[in-house]
């Protein structure tokens, strides 16, 4: 059963590999970065505040851009503030809206600040929504079909390409069981789903069983093996 389970893991992993366009040809480094703050964001923002977002998502999509050849030619990122705790990741959150269209937000009460937040997790963040939009795993224009199992290998692959590139990782918000034959039960859980199966109760959410983000820890325990 083992051996069935990880051919359809590799069948499923193949397949989201493998929906995408060819390789841009565009060098890199040539196509534009848009950064927006919203006319609320930019009112909160002092000029220290928008040089170092502005310099983190420059230096993130430069380096992506040389890591990744599908990336779209020109990337729009919009940045707004949250009034909210998203502590466990770091003070930032993002999504991939549409293809070449990315949100990132910024805490304004994480401990330290705006600046503080930029500086443990913007990169992280924008690296993560980064390989999203190189592989077409957006909001709008989604290149893929339904199914947790295959939001689980997408998110897997851009939490640990982030991880691998930038150094940072968040344990506590997406990390999965230590024990492998419970991880394993985990997985089989998400095989099992139908296709139209709740995103938020299986992916980014809480689950009635009180686990979190289980398609994230999941995605992250399918791509190590």
């Amino acid at each position: 059963m083992r051996k069935i389970a990880l051919l359809s893991l590799t069948l499923v992993v193949a397949a989201c590999t493998n929906n995408r366009d060819r390789a841009s040809s565009t060098p890199a480094g040539s196509p534009a970065l848009a950064i927006i703050f919203d006319e609320t964001t930019a009112d909160r923002l002092d000029d220290a505040d928008r040089r170092l977002i502005t310099d983190i998502l420059s230096d993130s999509e430069t380096r992506v851009r040389r890591l990744l050849r599908d990336l779209p030619d020109s990337i729009q990122v919009a940045v707004g503030l949250i009034d909210r705790d998203v502590n466990v990741v770091g003070g930032v959150i993002g999504r991939a809206d549409a293809p070449g269209a990315v949100t990132l937000q910024l805490s304004t009460v994480f401990p330290g600040g705006i600046q503080a937040a930029a500086e443990a997790a913007l990169a992280s963040a924008a690296f993560h929504e980064f390989h999203h939009l190189a592989r077409g795993w957006t909001i709008q224009g989604n290149r893929f079909d339904p199914g947790i199992p295959v939001a689980a290998v997408n998110e897997g692959l851009a939490s640990v390409f982030s991880e691998e590139h930038t150094g940072v990782y968040f344990e506590e918000a997406y990390g999965y069981p230590a024990n492998a034959a419970e991880a394993a039960e985990w997985l089989s859980e998400i095989r099992e789903l139908p296709a139209d199966a709740d995103y938020q109760q299986w992916v980014s959410g809480e689950h009635p069983d009180g686990r979190s983000s289980i398609g994230y820890r999941v995605g992250r325990y399918i791509i190590h093996q």
